[in-house]
């Protein structure tokens, strides 16, 4: 509707009952003749109305004196003669103004009806996301990606910098082989029930040391002995105890 106040208001004349701006959409398009429509009585219906409600809104009534500046040019070309003096091009570039006015008019107030739509739809309001409650999981099933364990040791790898080319030769460090770092693995869990897998690859002095952590852990999950958790999305991995006994172990000495 056209007034915001009071989207159910209508006028009664003769020849029309209805909302203001559907008696101009019927007159522009012909199909009621302005000259029948006494808009006197409209302007008075509003007026009373007006004075009826105990705080107008001003853009009702600014609305109201569009609509009805728009009939009343309507009517008065209706009503009195054409010049003969005025061009005819001047008469229809008026029109065309008229019509393109109209449609603009059209267009705001769909515009306005979507808006309002959508805020009495609760559209604009922004609720607060907090994470969902975490169910148990069962022994076995693993909530980590390879992704998140990759991302994890490349954070570590960029803490372990390569030390300058020593002055003189070295003793070869020992490197630690994969039964050898589950083994490690398992007898961190007979103290605690989870092992945080950051803090298993701080404990590593090499990169190549961080690359067979990634492995064991990769292997002992395939196999059952162990399981990874992660509370939230990019969260720290916890490594726990699998359903698998420790026994798998001395196979995986064997076969790696």
């Amino acid at each position: 509707m056209l007034f915001s106040d009071t989207p159910n208001y209508s006028f009664t004349t003769t020849n029309f009952e209805g909302p203001l701006d559907v008696l101009l959409r019927l007159i522009e398009r012909e199909e009621l003749d302005i000259t029948a429509v006494a808009l006197a009585q409209v302007a008075d219906q509003y007026l009373a109305h007006v004075r009826a409600l105990a705080a107008p809104d001003p853009s009702a009534v600014s609305a109201f004196l569009v609509v009805a500046a728009r009939l009343v040019l309507i009517k008065s070309r209706a009503l009195l003669p054409h010049p003969a003096a005025k061009p005819h091009g001047a008469a229809i570039d008026e029109a065309e103004e008229l019509v393109r006015q109209l449609k603009e008019y059209q267009r705001f107030k769909q515009a306005a009806a979507l808006l309002r739509g959508l805020q009495e739809r609760g559209l604009r309001t922004y609720t607060r996301q907090t994470p969902l409650p975490l169910p148990e999981l069962p022994a076995g099933k693993i909530d980590s990606t390879l992704g998140d364990m990759l991302a994890a040791i490349q954070r570590r790898l960029e803490l372990v910098r390569p030390l300058d080319e020593p002055a003189v030769a070295l003793p070869t460090r020992k490197i630690i082989t994969v039964p050898e770092m589950a083994a490690r693995i398992e007898q961190r869990l007979i103290s605690q029930q989870w092992i945080d897998f950051e803090d298993l690859l701080s404990a590593a002095t090499s990169r190549v040391e961080v690359v067979v952590a990634l492995w064991t852990v990769l292997e002992l999950l395939k196999r059952r002995v162990v399981v990874v958790e992660q509370q939230v999305v990019f969260g720290r991995i916890a490594i726990g105890r699998g359903p698998v006994g420790a026994g798998e172990l001395h196979t995986l000495a064997a076969e790696v």
